[in-house]
């Protein structure tokens, strides 16, 4: 998936997600005032004629608005046929549903509907005219456009004319007001924002390819619409209006909080899926990570409503609703599996694979009014239970499918849906420990609805600590976490504001360690970062000569076997490479801190500590009193880049590419660096810069003021190597690369003199592998160019987990690389790196302080 798709489908979901939470608010606070103000059998009679409705609105769109998305390329006429067709439709439907309305009395038995559904039959002929526009608003993947007008057609229909009614007595007729007063805003906002032809036109060729998609489409949702009204069908048979209102009511308590969480995701799946769907690869890994993050949120939610059911009847509905309440329990399970349910629908969609979920929507419909004929002698509980059963059985089988198309594993999805179940259970386990706790305790039922909701909520959130769950804490780190960076945007303050600083300080800091990890603003670089925090973008722009992109977003996927654990990030997404040209900022050269002159106190991160340990240790901003001494005047008026120390793989994956880059693009840039820093840096530099190394460098040790600073974007996430780093590299040092001949040394990298993570058995290690004919290398006592000529001759690496690995960028294309990490140190970024450059790679566990000699096999 390209990063440009990836941003629009999160800039999407960001709006949509905001739209249905929106809704979902106001949807709470009217569902509340109208069950107080509507009877159990006004819900009823509307619930009936919905029934009907639906039946018709599947013929009355054919499936169009989802042809639209899906094609490829869309032509005027393709429009204008899709316009023409859908009014036509919902001309036809709405007649035909006006005359035949008073033969429905004679399946529900109760004469009252009629009226109701030939007002309600209205509501094909407005979706007929907005369809067309609403299907191009989704297919420009324009959501935010969609959502504002969403919102704003809810407020006016509902928040006004359906209360409004309501209040002044008008009844089960005030939620048909509501319903269509938001069919013709929406249709007209649409409209407004598209501006379609709605000249006429029909022209079987153009249809034809409509149709043949659109009609599959619009039959399988005729299916789906019995699949999900096979119960209203038979309570309303049944049991009478009376037990129709109160599973309405009972399903909707449910299905608004649970669909609101995932319609926003799913409207936009299926253009972003439909794009992706010649590349399977891509499109297994986002249909995962759908699924993942979904039930994540979606099972725990569903389990809490279960166990809060009787407190969530009483506040939501009323005492008069009470017989709702074990519907309640069961429902939430229904409708968590529903909507899981959907991705599965829509992974088919995107394909045109429909011949297959036509084929299971049929024989879901027939095994669930099997189900649910047995289970009619039980009353209203055992239908629903059927109901439950029969989700069941559809969501395995589109498990089962999906693997066919997609090729994943069982291990994927128990990998997939293990974090949910374990945190459903634990957040079941604890809400109904609470219920017992409340039952006879006379706690008013909105405290007990609160307590529950608070206790849920903190055990979601704070199961994501829990070494399970760290796949999703992956994906919030990489798509919510940069929400969070107000957390540290801090502003300069006077002494008396110093003990709010550290506060700040220290939430943020107990946030990154307990929850989500470090805390990274979505902002264009590191240090850009610190500047923007410090005085905010007003202050920084004057400060900003120039800006441009050096390389566009990617996103790297990861092909990890199978026995890989399932908390290894299967997918990284670089930021765009972004260079900046500022003037009179102030630099740090030991650590790359730059902010504003004149600052009193600055609070930020020191670039080169969070850039080293970023997400892997206690990491905690610091705040540097700058008061206290001036930045020295540079003299320099050329262009200057600052080139911040860091160990040896940070360094020449973050820092080193980014300095050989600015040579490039700016040849007279001189290199800022500290007094005392690492060998490497200076032989790096001189193997690039040769006899004008001297020329080229500024020595400083106290922060300076520099009149023209280069500053380069800096990968925020530490440790992922992105492609264009690798590429630089070596091109820079190895301009020969891909010339290079297959490797005939076999090499292993001893960290014998290393301070950190070598085995307490080296020497016998680096014995027994001598024999096996490896030379035993130390990276600490070879020079830069000599290890990249050493590693560019390698056949085969074995290595611990260290910085000496990083030299397999210099190794030839598909050489052997073995790498033997302690447990307790195993991370995605060792192997996403490796992967990511197809090296054949085996692994080794060992013990935390001794290696194990045991035998290996490449595969």
């Amino acid at each position: 998936m390209s990063q440009n798709l990836s941003s629009r489908i999160l800039h999407s979901i960001k709006w949509t997600t905001t739209a249905t939470f929106a809704i979902a608010a106001m949807q709470v606070g009217y569902s509340a005032l109208m069950s107080r103000l509507l009877t159990p059998a006004d819900f009823g009679l509307v619930g009936m004629a919905g029934v009907v409705l639906s039946f018709g609105s599947y013929f009355a769109q054919m499936g169009l608005e989802q042809a639209l998305i899906q094609r490829t390329e869309l032509s005027d006429d393709d429009v204008r046929v899709a316009f023409t067709v859908s009014v036509l439709l919902g001309i036809t439907c709405t007649t035909i549903l006006w005359f035949a309305a008073p033969l429905v009395p004679l399946y529900f038995k109760n004469p009252h509907v009629v009226p109701i559904l030939q007002v309600m039959a209205v509501s094909l002929l407005i979706t007929g005219l907005s369809a067309t526009a609403v299907s191009l608003l989704k297919r420009r993947m324009a959501f935010e456009t969609l959502s504002k007008i969403e919102v704003a057609s809810y407020i006016i229909s509902y928040g006004g004319v359906g209360l409004g009614m309501a209040f002044r007595g008008h009844g089960v007729w005030s939620l048909l007001g509501a319903t269509i007063t938001q069919g013709i805003l929406l249709g007209i906002l649409a409209y407004w924002n598209v501006r379609h032809s709605i000249r006429p036109l029909f022209n079987w060729s153009v249809f034809k390819p409509l149709f043949a998609f659109g009609g599959k489409v619009s039959v399988i949702s005729f299916l789906e619409f019995l699949g999900a009204n096979l119960d209203q069908l038979f309570i309303g048979r049944l049991l009478g209006v009376r037990m129709v209102g109160i599973y309405n009511r009972a399903f909707m308590l449910v299905y608004l909080p649970v669909h609101n969480m995932t319609t926003s995701i799913a409207r936009v799946l299926l253009p972003a899926f439909s794009t992706l769907q010649n590349d399977r690869k891509q499109l297994c890994q986002s249909y995962l990570t759908t699924l993942s993050l979904t039930s994540y949120i979606v099972l725990p939610t569903c389990v809490g409503i279960a166990t809060t059911a009787e407190p969530l009847v009483r506040v939501m509905l009323g005492d008069q609703w009470l017989e709702a309440i074990p519907i309640v329990k069961i429902v939430a399970f229904v409708v968590g599996l529903n909507m899981l349910s959907t991705f599965g629908g829509i992974l088919f969609e995107s394909l045109a694979d429909l011949n297959f979920k036509l084929g299971l929507q049929g024989s879901y419909v027939v095994v669930q009014a099997l189900l649910m004929i047995y289970a009619s002698r039980f009353g209203l509980i055992g239908l629903t239970g059927a109901m439950l059963v029969g989700e069941v059985l559809r969501h395995i089988a589109y498990l089962v499918a999906g693997r066919r198309l997609l090729s994943y594993s069982l291990f994927d999805i128990v990998s997939t849906y293990l974090p949910a179940v374990v945190t459903a259970l634990v957040v079941g386990s604890a809400s109904y420990g609470l219920t017992v706790l409340f039952t006879g305790s006379g706690v008013p039922a909105l405290v007990q609805l609160l307590a529950h909701i608070l206790l849920c909520a903190f055990l979601l959130i704070g199961m994501l600590t829990v070494g399970i769950n760290r796949p999703i804490r992956m994906q919030l780190d990489e798509h919510v976490l940069s929400k969070l960076s107000f957390l540290r945007h801090a502003r300069p303050f006077s002494q008396m504001r110093l003990t709010v600083a550290k506060v700040r300080l220290r939430l943020a800091q107990v946030i990154q360690r307990k929850l989500l990890g470090s805390i990274v603003g979505n902002l264009p670089g590191t240090a850009l970062r610190s500047l923007e925090e410090v005085w905010g973008w007003e202050a920084v722009k004057p400060h900003v000569r120039t800006m441009r992109t050096l390389s566009l977003p990617t996103t790297q996927y990861y092909s990890f076997p199978e026995h890989y654990p399932p908390y290894f990030r299967r997918h990284k997404s670089f930021e765009a490479r972004l260079a900046y040209w500022l003037c009179d900022v102030c630099v740090a050269p030991a650590n790359g801190l730059t902010w504003l002159p004149n600052v009193d106190y600055v609070l930020s991160e020191s670039i080169g500590d969070v850039r080293r340990l970023m997400g892997w240790g206690n990491i905690m901003p610091h705040l540097h009193l700058l008061h206290t001494r001036r930045p020295t005047q540079l003299t320099e008026t050329g262009l200057v880049v600052a080139a911040a120390p860091s160990p040896y793989f940070h360094w020449l994956f973050e820092t080193l590419p980014n300095l050989l880059t600015a040579l490039e693009i700016a040849p007279d840039v001189r290199i800022l660096v500290p007094t005392h820093y690492p060998v490497f840096v200076r032989q790096a530099l001189a193997l690039r810069l040769g006899d004008s190394f001297s020329q080229k460098t500024i020595v400083a040790d106290e922060p300076v003021r520099i009149p023209n600073l280069l500053l380069l974007q800096t990968e925020v996430d530490a440790g992922f190597v992105p492609p264009i780093a690798v590429d630089i590299l070596r091109t820079t040092y190895i301009p020969n690369y891909e010339q290079l001949p297959s490797g005939h040394r076999d090499i292993y990298i001893s960290r014998r003199y290393a301070p950190r993570r070598a085995m307490a058995n080296e020497v016998e290690l680096e014995n027994a592998l001598r024999e096996r004919g490896y030379e035993i290398v130390y990276c600490e006592k070879l020079s830069f160019a000599e290890q990249i000529n050493l590693f560019s001759q390698a056949r085969t690496v074995v290595a611990l987990h260290g910085a000496g690995l990083s030299n397999i960028t210099w190794s030839p294309k598909g050489f052997g690389y073995w790498r033997c990490f302690q447990m307790v140190i195993s991370m995605t970024v060792m192997h996403a790196w490796p992967f990511s450059l197809g090296l054949i790679i085996a692994m080794l566990h060992v013990g935390r302080f001794r290696a194990k000699l045991l035998p290996v096999r490449f595969r």
